[in-house]
């Protein structure tokens, strides 16, 4: 089962989608068309033998009917051959659907993922599949512990709080940070990072609040009610299930806006408000395709009318 961690850190990236194309551009060097369109595509890629491997979040660039290119983004606690290797084979799945090239990059708090090569290769016969992953483990993330340094790029900063939490300067400058940022700005941020950091540095973080945060302001305070609740992990649950929702939710109407298909009130309420994340990720698939918008719903399903 994900870890909180996990789970957090892809939130993130499903929320800012040129993250990981930045880090590939900035960490791994790679030069990316700029401009084109990101968005997140079904992360079950299957081969021509009904083989089936699941990617975290893969994110598409350019329009969905012409991509430019692929990534495929993989979160990772603890970084492992064995997971370097499935991921081949996953790339080459998504390669030969899209027939554009793929990328692929790892981000993950595992201090020791420097110990991994940056290029695995896998023999079969004649045929050598190799892939060059971009690895973002800590000693690649900059330790930030001036709160004007992490204000310029508050993805950079949630990143170097994952991976150098436990460094007193660093969550002393990220609460300091926290201060200056509007109420829904800063609960948001340090949803992501208190649960992307690892224990020593969430205990850190959680008495830092108390010494810079006052109690009254609203984002400290729902901060402390949550802490409060961490025995409530049916309810987390529920909530990490309703942000994919809306993210699976949010991409097919961003693939049904790039291909031009108008969405009526009606039927953008019945996307949004869908919790089902199979029947999502089917209407996905289906909007690659579509030229109308009942082509996605060949279901018969109808929308709920408005009240």
């Amino acid at each position: 089962m994900p870890s909180p961690r996990h789970d957090a850190l892809l939130r993130l990236i499903r929320d800012h989608l040129d993250l990981p194309i930045r880090l590939l551009r900035e960490v791994g060097g790679f030069e990316l068309p700029i401009g084109g369109p990101l968005w997140v595509g079904p992360g079950d890629l299957r081969d021509r033998i009904s083989r089936e491997m699941h990617a975290d979040t893969v994110v598409f660039c350019g329009p969905p009917q012409d991509r430019w290119f692929s990534t495929i983004v993989e979160v990772e606690t603890e970084m492992s051959e064995q997971k370097l290797r499935q991921t081949v084979e996953a790339a080459e799945m998504l390669r030969l659907e899209t027939r554009k090239p793929v990328y692929v990059i790892f981000i993950t708090p595992d201090p020791c993922a420097a110990r991994f090569t940056s290029q695995v290769e896998i023999h079969s016969g004649c045929l050598t599949i190799i892939m060059r992953p971009v690895i973002v483990g800590p000693d690649r993330i900059p330790v930030l512990t001036d709160p004007e340094q992490m204000a310029s790029d508050l993805l950079t900063a949630a990143l170097s709080v994952m991976a150098h939490g436990h460094l007193p300067k660093v969550a002393e400058a990220f609460i300091k940070l926290l201060t200056d940022l509007p109420d829904e700005d800063a609960a948001s941020l340090f949803g992501y990072t208190i649960d992307m950091a690892a224990p020593r540095a969430r205990r850190l973080l959680e008495e830092t609040v108390t010494i810079y945060i006052p109690e009254h302001s609203p984002w400290a305070q729902n901060l402390y009610r949550k802490g409060q609740a961490a025995g409530r992990e049916e309810g987390r649950e529920e909530g990490r299930e309703e942000g994919r929702a809306a993210g699976e939710a949010a991409s097919v109407l961003a693939v049904l806006r790039f291909r031009g298909i108008d969405v009526p009130l009606e039927r953008h309420q019945q996307v949004t408000t869908c919790t089902d994340l199979a029947l999502l990720e089917v209407w996905l698939r289906r909007a690659l395709e579509a030229t109308h918008i009942d082509d996605l719903f060949d279901d018969g399903s109808e929308p709920e009318p408005r009240s």
